[in-house]
């Protein structure tokens, strides 16, 4: 299946820790993987298998199908308000000092 790069320039780099800490809690650790493999995989030109874990990544936003094709931002964004009941509360502590860091 063909994925496209979407070049944004507001998120956070796929390679920074806020991708795996905080989206690995609100989303599974087996969907970020598919995430990043996807970004990768745009950034290359290539082609990737149907992800397991593509409703999850659709209905977070962070994949969308744009003429047949997988799109994906070349920038992670921040997890959503919405989602963040999922962390536990020393998580939803850490990830708030880091809005208050880096926002």
């Amino acid at each position: 299946m063909p994925v496209r790069l979407v070049e944004v320039t507001e998120g956070i780099e796929p390679s920074d820790r806020y991708v795996r800490k905080f989206w690995v809690a609100a989303l599974g650790p087996s969907a970020v993987a598919e995430l990043l493999r996807l970004v990768s995989a745009a950034g290359k030109g290539e082609e990737v298998r149907l992800p397991r874990y593509l409703p999850h990544l659709l209905r977070a936003g962070l994949v969308r199908i744009v003429d047949g094709t997988l799109a994906v931002d070349s920038l992670i964004p921040m997890v959503p308000v919405e989602m963040r009941w999922r962390f536990p509360p020393d998580l939803a502590a850490e990830h708030a000092a880091w809005l208050q860091t880096n926002v």
